[in-house]
């Protein structure tokens, strides 16, 4: 999760602190590359920010995390990330933002991304998370998607014959 402010226009980024507290070189690197992953997570693939919030927070932080690693020649923690999940209320990641209470952050930001990493893990790790990503966004540019749409892409994609893959983070419709 992202810990300083920023915010993302089409075509403009910010990113500040408005707490007048000392931000390291890493965590604003990190926020910048959010940011500006949301020129395609949202800006050029639409989605329902208040119902499936999930589908641009967490791709956005699924692409920041594999620019990240991308550079890297660190393996992906895979886990390490899930144990961040352990001890949450098992909730889908897909459910509108008033349903999480305070909490909507580690559902929409991090279970979200993390899941989709898993997706991929067993399918060529970061190599198969680039393709995943660049054929995503050849599908979806322009257009909005909703979980539905997201779960027939990634099940055709990816090769899965049926749901389970994403029963313990997404609620079907």
């Amino acid at each position: 999760m992202i810990d300083q402010p920023g915010m993302e226009y089409p075509g403009v980024v910010t990113s500040g602190n408005i707490y007048n507290s000392t931000v390291s070189d890493e965590s604003l690197h990190r926020l910048v590359v959010h940011e500006i992953a949301h020129q395609w997570f949202y800006g050029m693939i639409s989605n329902d920010p208040y119902h499936e919030a999930w589908l641009d927070e967490g791709f956005t932080e699924f692409a920041t995390s594999f620019y990240l690693f991308s550079k890297s020649k660190d393996d992906i923690p895979y886990k390490t990330m899930y144990k961040q999940f352990e001890n949450l209320t098992p909730l889908p990641v897909n459910l509108p933002l008033d349903q999480y209470g305070h909490n909507s952050s580690s559902y929409v930001y991090g279970k979200s991304s993390v899941m989709l990493w898993k997706l991929v893990e067993h399918r060529g790790g970061k190599k198969a998370a680039g393709k995943f990503l660049m054929n995503y966004y050849k599908e979806y540019n322009y257009k909005e998607v909703d979980t539905d749409e997201f779960i027939r892409f990634a099940k055709y994609y990816l090769h899965f014959k049926n749901n389970k893959a994403f029963n313990d983070w997404l609620a079907f419709q």
